[in-house]
């Protein structure tokens, strides 16, 4: 089969989902197929095919793309509409199927590969569930026009494909509840960046970071309006007489400036803020964490899980989620591994979390998840298999 690959990022730089889209190219090609990737060229030093996949028989289209401010909705909603336009001209009936990534666009691009091939098979990966997810950020009220509007957009993108691929229990929820077909509905877990454990893994590359006489509380990742950083700072404060216990703020975003005054004025000294580290030092500063935290502001579960849950459970440390305890994926994880889910805006309960990992009262049997739920090869090989379709 021939197929098409429709990305709305670029490889050419570093991404979260940049080991997803590589792993699922490359399992269509073990299994014979061709695949063509449109994708966009912001000007980044990496390759626009990935070295793993150069020995394959994988072409591209790079679209030279400017990015908007990321604080600017309308105008990152608009570029987006316009790299739809400057794609359509790389479309062709002689596609198979085509695999549309995860984007706020989605009517817009169902439509677009509709119109030119009525016939070919769509599958439409959802990572987060636009625009529900400004809703929850604060950006948009949900009963403004203008969410309306563009929550009918990615419907009509959501019901005119043939597969919908998201990632957890409570995003597919979240699309049956907003009138998407069920049985359309694949939930796969995201994948990390091997099928074996992280197992003594060198820390060295990360040793000024951590200090091992210390019980070290890490989170890393983005900080912005949906991670809800601000939960680990009102954790931090309720322990901030217990100097065995240092916290970590790993990463950059546009509320970081804020935590940082914000743990000032609470005299939190038992804390470190530190830039954003490159994606291969990721599986090193979840190893050297005694626990990792992941929170989302309260209700995102339901329209995003984030992507480096997988790799958390691949370094076997617990892990704590202060995503909130109605959450379906929380509820499977709680039951199967052990570690605490807790409420999105509840910083004693996260505090008191953290403190029973401390006190060994709690065990996290994150690795035995990872292994089988979060497989490269075998969730990969998932979606390979619903973008070939029957």
């Amino acid at each position: 089969m021939k197929i098409l690959f429709w990305m709305f990022i670029g490889f050419d730089k570093q991404a979260t989902s940049e080991h997803l889209l590589s792993a699922a190219i490359e399992q269509l090609c073990i299994v014979g197929h061709s695949v063509h990737i449109i994708q966009k060229n912001t000007g980044g030093p990496q390759p626009l095919i990935p070295e793993k996949l150069s020995k394959y028989s994988v072409t591209t289209d790079a679209i030279p793309f400017q990015a908007a401010d990321k604080g600017n909705l309308i105008a990152r909603y608009l570029t987006e509409l316009k790299y739809i336009k400057s794609c359509k001209k790389y479309f062709s009936s002689d596609y198979d199927a085509v695999f549309i990534q995860s984007t706020t666009v989605a009517g817009f691009a169902v439509r677009a590969v509709r119109k030119k091939m009525p016939k070919t098979k769509i599958t439409f990966n959802v990572q987060d569930i636009f625009p529900y997810n400004a809703v929850f950020g604060g950006k948009l009220k949900k009963e403004s026009l203008v969410f309306k509007v563009l929550a009918a957009v990615q419907r009509y993108g959501c019901n005119h494909a043939d597969h919908i691929i998201t990632i957890s229990e409570d995003m597919k929820d979240t699309l049956v509840a907003d009138g998407v077909e069920a049985s359309k509905v694949e939930v796969v877990y995201n994948w990390s960046y091997q099928d074996e454990l992280y197992e003594n893994v060198d820390l060295m590359p990360v040793s000024h970071m951590f200090n091992q006489n210390f019980f070290n509380v890490v989170y890393a990742g983005n900080i912005g309006v949906m991670q809800n950083v601000d939960i680990l700072i009102e954790a931090a404060k309720l322990m901030k007489d217990d100097k065995s216990v240092w916290f970590h703020i790993i990463g950059n975003g546009v509320y970081k400036e804020k935590l940082e005054a914000k743990a000032r004025k609470y005299g939190i000294t038992n804390i470190s803020f530190w830039p954003m580290q490159p994606p291969e030092l990721a599986p090193a500063i979840y190893s050297a964490a005694d626990v990792n935290v992941i929170p989302l502001v309260k209700d995102v579960f339901r329209t995003a899980l984030p992507s480096k849950t997988a790799t958390c459970f691949a370094c076997g440390k617990p892990v704590v989620f202060a995503i909130g305890k109605e959450s379906k994926f929380g509820q499977k994880v709680m039951n199967e591994t052990g570690c605490p889910v807790v409420e999105s805006d509840d910083a004693k309960e996260l505090a008191d979390a953290i403190k029973a990992v401390k006190q060994g009262k709690v065990e996290c049997k994150t690795a035995e998840f990872f292994k089988k739920n979060m497989s490269i090869s075998a969730n990969s090989r998932k979606y390979a298999e619903i973008i070939i379709g029957d």
